[in-house]
């Protein structure tokens, strides 16, 4: 990754898309820190008006959850982690309906995964972290509201085979691959400096 490929790939979207923010796609692992990604993306731009948009606001009800059969437990697992657990359309509109923004920043762990949600996306985002660290952070998040054979045993049966079928292969669509991990922070930090800076010039060039 350098600096000028960076302002080239959002001198594209000045070009294509010119009556639009800049659009950034961040998908990965649950756990391998999205969330905390796209907030210090927005923190980093200010005073730009950074609108942060999480994919799990867009979780289809409990009833139209898709089911993940369980071979442990009588039964099935609610799924969270398959492409159809999201609602597209309102994700769709939700972006399309942004106003007033200078950027805008899409996460989630299926964020690349949709065709109609990359062609949005100026700049693609994967974080990449280690599995053993991911669980870790997925169990310390959600022992507040679940216990922990409840946890370990839906990552077991569920979560780490979704991430494989439908998680994983979304990193193809990538731009720019970000690194979540807790010993990454140097390169995480050189990532998302670059990756801030274009983003700034290239509001500064419409703008301008």
């Amino acid at each position: 990754m350098s600096a000028e490929w960076l302002n080239e790939l959002l001198a594209r979207w000045a070009e294509t898309r010119p009556n639009r923010p800049p659009f950034i796609g961040i998908g990965g692992g649950s756990a391998s820190g999205k969330s905390t990604i796209a907030r210090d993306m927005a923190a980093r731009l200010a005073p730009l008006r950074v609108e942060v948009i999480g994919q799990d606001r867009f979780f289809k009800s409990r009833d139209d959850l898709p089911l993940y059969p369980s071979r442990t437990r009588a039964e099935p697992w609610r799924d969270h982690n398959h492409p159809d657990s999201f609602d597209l359309d309102g994700m769709l509109e939700a972006c399309a309906a942004v106003d007033g923004a200078d950027v805008v920043i899409f996460e989630g762990i299926l964020a690349l995964h949709y065709p109609e949600m990359r062609e949005l996306m100026d700049v693609k985002c994967y974080v990449v972290a280690d599995a053993d660290e991911r669980i870790i952070r997925r169990t310390r998040r959600n022992l507040p509201h679940s216990s922990f054979d409840d946890i370990t045993l839906f990552y077991l049966e569920s979560v780490r085979h979704q991430h494989k079928l439908y998680n994983a292969p979304t990193q193809a669509y990538a731009d720019l691959i970000i690194p979540g991990g807790s010993e990454e922070e140097d390169e995480r930090e050189r990532v998302l400096a670059a990756l801030c800076n274009a983003v700034r010039q290239a509001v500064a060039r419409r703008e301008g």
